[in-house]
């Protein structure tokens, strides 16, 4: 039944805050009650694949404190560490600005806009030192440096770098580049990650500063993961404590409204009012059916009467509550290694890639011709074998291409006329370097000045050139594209709902490979086809959940309860034996108190607000609850209904 009375209740809303750094992040969830800004829950998460994954990782996350809270947010304020934010444009950087887009499309939210976290910080510190900020924040991110000076509570310069082993090393980079804007840098250092950073204070402390840096000896101040998600917090809850209800404006880029103020942003928020009932006019009409002539006392009793029955049909129509309890848990962490029977499926799929070749010859022909020996020993004649060689003057050899036999030279020692035998030759290389002309003379290869050659007419036919070949990586590069190309491409395997795939396991390999040239053959291009076959190792997901709650029940204390959904696990590595799979991982688990929900129920029956907190506390050990009364009557609105019925309990965990 849904009948109007009264149209106030508490002003009451949830946020969902993303927190991003470059490679983990937080989702908290704010709620904004009575202008007052507060946070409910947060889960922070690990990017899983950089930012290709954002958009699972986040939803992850989201899906846990969504199902604790029972509960579905839309509106989003984004926060990031300043080196995601191009400085120039004072944007998001367009990579990491399409991947929230993309996370804000995919997950349906209802982006506000963006926050720098050192801006959150610096509003913290102000708001709680209650005065100007005079300071050097440091944002220490893996791989990144922000160094931002603050003198009076205002910026005066900001700093992105790189981040090395040395931290002291980049800091001294950055406060030379703040040196030349200011003269004197402040003497506190507040340093930030979410992280512990003792190691780099006590760095930074220890370190022999130059005078042209600091006038004294810096103060390091640590901010603690709390703080840095207060400031957060404060700043957002700041930006919207006038908020408007009003519809969103529709030209915004992609839910972004880029360069304004979140404060100045339209919201968007449905609200229905629901008509009054005009309840003196109903009661005069009733009233006029009935003509009654009865003593004063009679009418007293009557309009007793009437009140009480009133009452007891507000009590059961229109007083109603819902309370949302936010019970204890206990976190479990344990490193297991389980084994796990596993089933393979696999698929196969045809491929085709060509490429151009990258290997290098030389071809050609060498030079011929004929030679005539010449041989001026008097007392020998001299046989030379085929294959011999003779050499120019220029150090070019040629080989004989048949054995040649040379007589003694004839006549006397002041008379001799040398013998003389001609014989073909052949280039030892390649090329026209080797074409010579007539009348060279060559030196017999081994043997003594008595022995020489000379061509009559020239030594011609020599030739080369450079062809493009088949090399061994040409192909070697082919089957490593087809194989990278198989696993993005190869059809998928059927997977069931309860199960998941070890993918360090999974085995792509070729079935059949036929390439279109051999190595060193001529060709400027070559073509692998190639069958690519793929097998996957599965195992079940609610088995392996199973056997760790066996695992963690012992470790729970005795008033908690572990579910399997509050069980998750990141795997560190899987090894596959002959029947099994040895799975290693770590475990992250909540246990939550026992309650019953009957009981809280009772227990609260009519109690006046102010009573709620005190026995929920000493009876059930629960600190945190949010309630929402809808009472018509302003006599009964900080009272809890009279009936069971009117209660909706609701459990969270913290």
């Amino acid at each position: 039944m849904n009948i109007p009375f009264f149209s106030n209740k508490k002003q009451k809303e949830f946020y969902l805050g993303i927190f991003l750094k470059e490679s983990q992040g937080i989702v908290m969830i704010f709620l904004k009650e009575n202008g007052r800004l507060e946070l409910v829950d947060r889960e922070k998460f690990t990017y899983t694949n950089g930012w290709e994954n954002l958009t699972n990782d986040v939803d992850e996350a989201l899906y846990k404190l969504e199902k604790n809270l029972d509960l579905e947010i839309k509106k989003t304020i984004i926060f990031v560490y300043s080196h995601l934010v191009d400085e120039k444009i004072g944007d998001i950087k367009q990579v990491y600005l399409q991947k929230i887009k993309q996370l804000i499309k995919a997950l349906d939210l209802r982006p506000m806009g963006y926050i720098e976290c050192f801006e959150a910080i610096s509003f913290y510190l102000q708001k709680e030192d209650k005065g100007s900020l005079t300071a050097i924040l440091i944002e220490i991110d893996k791989t990144q440096v922000g160094i931002f000076t603050y003198i009076g509570g205002k910026i005066e310069s900001k700093k992105i770098l790189g981040r090395t082993d040395n931290i002291i090393a980049d800091l001294t980079e950055g406060f030379e580049e703040i040196k030349k804007k200011s003269h004197i840098l402040p003497a506190r250092i507040i340093l930030y990650d979410s992280g512990n950073l003792d190691d780099t204070a006590t760095k930074i402390l220890s370190h022999r500063w130059s005078g042209d840096f600091f006038i004294q000896i810096p103060k390091v101040d640590i901010l603690s993961e709390d703080e840095v998600t207060n400031g957060l917090m404060n700043i957002f809850g700041e930006q919207i404590k006038d908020e408007e209800v009003q519809p969103m404006d529709k030209e915004e880029n992609f839910g972004f409204m880029i360069n304004e103020d979140i404060g100045e942003k339209v919201l968007d928020q449905d609200i229905r009012i629901l008509p009054k009932t005009n309840w003196v006019s109903k009661f005069k009409e009733i009233r006029s059916n009935f003509k009654v002539n009865f003593s004063g006392k009679i009418f007293i009793i009557i309009g007793i009467l009437i009140i009480a029955l009133g009452l007891f049909a507000n009590e059961y129509f229109f007083h109603r509550a819902e309370l949302t309890i936010y019970l204890p848990t206990q976190d479990l962490q344990k490193n297991v290694k389980l084994e796990l029977d596993y089933r393979t499926s696999s698929s196969s799929a045809n491929f085709s890639e060509t490429t151009n070749t990258s290997g290098k010859q030389e071809v050609g022909n060498k030079a011929r011709g004929q030679v005539t020996i010449y041989n001026s020993n008097l007392s020998s004649a001299e046989t030379l074998s085929k294959g011999a060689l003779i050499v120019s003057p220029n150090n070019l050899k040629y080989a004989l291409e048949s054995e040649v036999n040379v007589a003694s030279a004839t006549g006397d020692a002041s008379s001799s006329q040398p013998s003389t035998s001609k014989v073909s030759v052949i280039a030892a290389e390649i090329g026209e370097a080797y074409n010579l002309a007539a009348s060279t003379k060559f030196t017999i290869d081994g043997k003594s000045k008595n022995l020489l050659a000379k061509n009559d007419s020239a030594l011609t036919g020599g030739s080369k050139k450079q062809i493009q070949t088949v090399s061994k990586k040409d192909r070697e590069d082919l089957k490593t594209v087809i194989i990278n190309k198989a696993k993005k491409e190869i059809p998928s395997i059927k997977v069931l709902p309860n199960e998941a795939i070890a993918s360090s396991l999974s085995e792509v390999d070729f079935n059949k490979i036929n390439f279109s040239k051999e190595v060193g053959e001529e060709s400027s291009k070559l073509t692998l086809q190639a069958t690519v076959d793929t097998t996957q190792y599965l195992y079940n997901k609610n088995l392996f959940i199973d056997k760790v709650l066996v695992l963690l029940n012992p470790e729970v204390k005795n008033d908690y309860k572990l579910e399997k959904e509050n069980i998750s696990y990141a795997i560190n590595k899987i090894i596959k034996e002959d029947n099994f799979l040895t799975v290693d991982a770590k475990i992250k688990a909540k246990a939550v108190i026992k309650i019953s929900s009957e009981e809280i129920k009772k227990s609260l029956l009519g109690k006046n607000e102010s009573k709620i907190k005190e026995i929920l506390k000493s009876q059930y050990k629960i600190d945190g609850y949010n309630l929402n009364i809808n009472e018509p009557l302003p006599v009964f609105k900080n009272y809890l209904p009279f009936f069971l019925k009117n209660i909706i309990l609701k459990n969270s965990s913290l």
